[in-house]
């Protein structure tokens, strides 16, 4: 079987390299496929979390001797309000790379740090020319999902005592000391619960995008029962936040579909508010039984995701803010002093501040970042807002996926702030930065399908 992983990964690199639009298979079937593979291998060897990363590689590499221009095509198509941030942005990392380089005397703790920061801009880059159309993202959505569902069911799987080698977590596992006893984190055939958590999570915001695309009645039965089933699995790795983060996307999609669509109404929100009230009250019945089972345990669990965001937000998102900065100051500490896998060359060293997106990027970057970041984030947001209406006004029909995409980025941003270890998977990021080369693309895509419309037509 290991064999079989290597002879498709060099098939896979080989197709990256050689063909321009096969990129997009490749890296989702090596991502889901890197962690089980590690596991067969003698001490689970780290490399392997990376190979998803050399497929990406090998697609730039092309890129770089076949049409150089192409690689920076996305950001010289960009506004001049996003370059100028992103130009200082790039400029802070090097600076920040040479700070890291200079105080730990290696320069892997840097190359670590800058995996977190430059990724999603190689996919970008990848991703930018990887969708053509705007319905090429529906197949992107469903490979994922595919690989995602298999990924919910072998977590049910070790719950239910399966054992193999492929099931549970790298190293010694993740241990929940929660509702009054231990509860162990599955995570099926990935390698940590957490990574496993989030597949599952952004498998169920694509079922419901894919389901709303698709408006098809016949089904949203079978999605309803997917989604069940993913939701079921989640709970099982112990990872609540996954969870909000789906519960965030919901809470953006629809309104944002209605809006861009221009059919936003007072009706509206309040058959939201109706159904939100009728969830509400579902779930605390449903939680509120007297069952003691272990089922019942991850379910009490995941209910108090939402009890604890307040808490969970003030200590591990702006309160990390405030341990970066007593660790490194103002200034931050350099590239890679909250990276993971960094503690191996003197670095890893920002410790709680890690845990919450924002002290890891004081910790790394220095309270400047802060204002550069939110600065970026606004310009690529206005961006973004163009893209959209720029669909709404010439292919309605396209809006609940482009807007879908869109808001799952936005869910991930809440979870990034409490908790970013997950965010340090290149898979990951790859994956969020494909999603962004595509919605980048959004005008060009636009031009084709509007051309191909036109030739189809002058054809009849």
């Amino acid at each position: 079987m290991l064999a079989l992983f290597f002879i498709l990964f060099i098939v896979s690199c080989f197709f990256c390299f050689t063909y321009e639009n096969r990129v997009i298979p490749f890296v989702v079937l090596i991502g889901f496929l890197q962690d089980p593979a590690r596991k067969l291998i003698s001490g689970e060897p780290v490399y392997m979390t990376i190979l998803v990363g050399v497929l990406l590689g090998f697609a730039v590499l092309r890129k770089l001797l076949i049409q150089p221009k192409s690689l920076n095509a996305p950001f010289v198509d960009w506004s001049h309000s996003i370059s100028q941030p992103m130009t200082i942005y790039l400029l802070l990392l090097g600076i920040q790379f040479a700070h890291a380089l200079l105080r730990y005397g290696s320069v892997m703790v840097p190359a670590l740090g800058s995996i977190f920061y430059l990724a999603p801009l190689i996919a970008i880059s990848v991703g930018y020319s990887q969708f053509p159309r705007l319905q090429a993202m529906r197949f992107f959505l469903i490979l994922f999902s595919i690989l995602a569902i298999i990924v919910a069911v072998t977590v049910l799987m070790s719950y239910n005592g399966i054992e193999s080698q492929l099931l549970g977590e790298v190293g010694s596992g993740l241990v929940i000391y929660d509702q009054g006893t231990v509860l162990k984190a599955y995570s099926g055939i990935m390698r940590s619960s957490e990574i496993a958590s989030w597949h599952m999570g952004a498998c169920v915001c694509f079922l419901i995008i894919l389901l709303i695309d698709r408006n098809s009645f016949s089904s949203t039965a079978i999605t309803a029962g997917l989604i069940t089933l993913l939701v079921s699995a989640i709970v099982l790795t112990g990872r609540r936040k996954m969870i909000a983060q789906i519960f965030v996307f919901s809470v953006f999609y629809l309104p944002l579909l209605r809006f861009y669509q221009g059919r936003l109404s007072a009706g509206f929100f309040s058959g939201i508010a109706i159904a939100v009230t009728l969830l509400w009250f579902a779930s605390e019945v449903f939680f509120s039984g007297s069952s003691t089972s272990t089922f019942d345990l991850y379910l009490q669990r995941g209910s108090s995701v939402f009890g604890d965001a307040t808490g969970r937000f003030e200590q591990l998102g702006i309160g990390s803010i405030g341990w970066a900065i007593q660790r490194f100051g103002f200034f931050g500490g350099g590239l890679g002093v909250a990276a993971q896998g960094a503690q191996h060359f003197g670095g890893a060293l920002a410790s709680g501040a890690a845990e919450g997106g924002l002290g890891k990027i004081v910790s790394e970057l220095g309270v400047l970042a802060l204002f550069i970041g939110a600065w970026l984030i606004y310009a690529i947001g206005s961006y973004l807002n163009q893209c959209i209406k720029l669909v709404a006004r010439h292919l309605p029909l396209r809006l609940p996926l482009i807007v879908g995409v869109f808001c799952f980025i936005i869910a991930n941003l809440p979870t990034f702030i409490v908790a970013s270890q997950v965010y340090g998977d290149v898979f990951v990021l790859l994956v969020i930065g494909l999603l962004f080369g595509f919605l980048f693309a959004t005008p060009k895509q636009v031009i084709a399908e509007l051309k191909q419309r036109e030739l189809a037509a002058k054809a009849t």
